[in-house]
C-alpha cells in the first residue's frame, strides 16, 4: 500500500520458458501483483550462496490450481512428499522473465 518492497519466499518451477509460483488469492504478494504485474525473483543455491540469479519478470496470468495438483508437484520437488496443507483455494501464477542476471562464485554476470 505504501510502495515498499515485499519479499516472500516461494516455491517455484521453470517450465515452458516461464516461472510458475503457487499461493492464494488472499496473499498480500498476490494482491500486489494484481495491482502491478512486475515481480523480481531471487534464486539462491542453498549449497552455495554465492551462486544466485535475479529474475525481473511480469505476471502473465494466474489460474486456479485445480485439486492442488501444482502445489503437490512443487512439494514433491522441494520435499519429496505430498503437500500436507490445504489444496483448495490455491492458484498458480505464470511469470514471464524479462531480464535475468546473477553470479557464479561471486562473479556478477548479465
Amino acid at each position: 500500500k505504501d510502495g515498499s518492497v515485499e519479499e516472500v519466499p516461494v516455491w517455484f518451477e521453470f517450465a515452458g520458458g516461464f516461472f510458475w509460483i503457487n499461493g492464494g488469492t488472499n496473499r498480500g504478494w498476490f494482491k500486489h501483483l494484481e495491482r502491478d504485474p512486475r515481480i523480481t525473483l531471487l534464486l539462491v543455491d542453498p549449497k552455495n550462496m554465492w551462486r544466485w540469479s535475479q529474475v525481473l519478470g511480469r505476471m502473465v496470468k494466474w489460474e486456479e490450481d485445480q485439486g492442488g495438483e501444482h502445489i503437490n508437484h512443487l512439494s514433491h520437488r522441494y520435499l519429496s512428499k505430498d503437500y500436507q496443507g490445504p489444496r483448495t483455494g490455491r492458484i498458480k501464477v505464470q511469470i514471464e522473465p524479462v531480464r535475468i542476471g546473477g553470479a557464479i562464485d561471486g562473479d556478477w554476470g548479465r
